[in-house]
């Protein structure tokens, strides 16, 4: 058996055998996170963290998700996103240690690429096999895509950047003024 078998059968009819993620918000579980560099259009070497995400009920259904780190601006995104999935998976009598855990560990990162060094310690320290939520568009012609935006808290992309949440209340479990200082 090759593993082209599947495609020879199936020449001429449509593609069904996709693993990606349909249009919208789904809980998922994180796999796997690196630390690396991405081509984007204003940076031959963005750096940035890829995160590897799939479904807890179909462990093949995957998703890539990218936190920027090569601007102060995606930093303070990426880490936001970080330190509120954190807070998200623990119970309600831990959400404050959390909080001040993002403090102390943040608080001495003054350049993006020092923040990226510790988001990657603390994802692989302590995300692995926790939940998150993937924000999912695919584009084109294309029902499901590998691709999409992690978030701590149910949200559906609408009209470009703006976020809308599915239900409840927004990241009431963390604040803009829990989030350490990155100003230079």
């Amino acid at each position: 058996m090759g593993f082209l078998d599947e495609v020879l059968e199936n020449v001429g009819k449509p593609y069904s055998q996709s693993k990606g993620f349909e249009w919208g918000t789904h809980e998922v579980v994180i796999g796997e996170a690196e630390a690396t560099t991405k081509k984007t259009q204003k940076d031959d070497k963005a750096s940035i963290i890829n995160v590897v995400v799939f479904d807890e009920k179909d462990s093949e259904k995957t998703a890539q998700c990218t936190l920027y780190f090569h601007t102060e601006g995606g930093a303070r995104m990426s880490v936001t996103k970080i330190l509120g999935i954190l807070v998200h998976n623990v119970g309600e009598e831990k959400k404050d240690a959390v909080r001040e855990l993002g403090k102390k560990l943040f608080g001495s990162a003054d350049t993006p690429e020092k923040s990226k060094e510790i988001a990657i310690k603390l994802i692989n320290d302590r995300l692995i096999g926790k939940k998150a939520y993937l924000v999912s568009e695919p584009s084109g012609n294309y029902s499901t895509t590998s691709y999409g935006d992690l978030w701590h808290y149910p949200a559906t992309a609408k009209g470009g950047d703006e976020l809308v949440p599915l239900g409840g209340e927004v990241a009431k479990d963390i604040s803009s003024d829990d989030l350490p200082d990155f100003e230079v």
